[in-house]
């Protein structure tokens, strides 16, 4: 699982030629190193963190207010989540008395990748609309907008998780298990299957965790 933040003071569009190969770089080094990065204005990680923070446009703070709350209750939102398969969570948060966004998340997989998820689906939309109201982003679709996050990324003192190592699909496929093992065990006609010696451990745990 990775993570990232950011954090933007100074968010003007970044200039560097840097290729994905040496973001990932950067991004590797600092899960070697157990730290996080961020950007001031959303970047991402591998079972990745992504903190950080943007300036505002000034005047743009009641808007940007509205577009979270508008995207926090839009169905398309949690469709797009689902679709992507790699995001454990996401949060924004305004900063500063609403001066600052910050962006926080944490993901699987290829930091790269996970830029492009997002701009393919309605998540990439909810990018535009948000980030839109902080200054100098270029757009989810620019060419500019990985090297532009990352410039702008921070290194985070900590990050703890409660499953550091299951992905996003293997936590969903576990739980699609648990449902369906519920099912059997709720259905009376299963009753005499149950008792197999070979089920024992699955009972046993089914007991715990109920």
């Amino acid at each position: 699982m990775h993570g990232s933040a950011i954090s933007a003071d100074e968010i003007e569009r970044n200039e560097r030629q840097s290729t994905s190969t040496e973001r990932n770089e950067q991004y590797d080094t600092a899960k070697a190193d157990g730290t996080e990065t961020g950007s001031e204005d959303g970047v991402p990680r591998h079972r990745g963190r992504h903190p950080g923070t943007r300036r505002r446009v000034p005047g743009h703070e009641d808007a940007l207010r509205q577009v979270l709350k508008d995207h926090a209750a839009n169905p398309r939102t949690q469709e797009a989540i689902n679709q992507i398969g790699t995001l454990h969570e996401a949060r924004f948060v305004m900063l500063d008395g609403g001066k600052r966004l910050m962006f926080a998340s944490s993901f699987d997989g290829d930091w790269d990748k996970y830029i492009d998820d997002f701009a393919a689906t309605a998540i990439g939309l909810n990018f535009d609309e948000t980030f839109g109201h902080t200054q100098g982003y270029p757009g989810v679709r620019s060419p500019a907008v990985k090297d532009w996050f990352m410039a702008r990324a921070i290194e985070a003192g900590n990050f703890v998780a409660a499953y550091p190592e299951p992905t996003v699909k293997q936590v969903l496929r576990a739980l699609a298990v648990q449902r369906a093992f519920q099912q059997v065990l709720d259905n009376p006609s299963a009753a005499e299957a149950l008792q197999h010696p070979a089920l024992k451990p699955l009972l046993d745990l089914a007991g715990d965790l109920a």
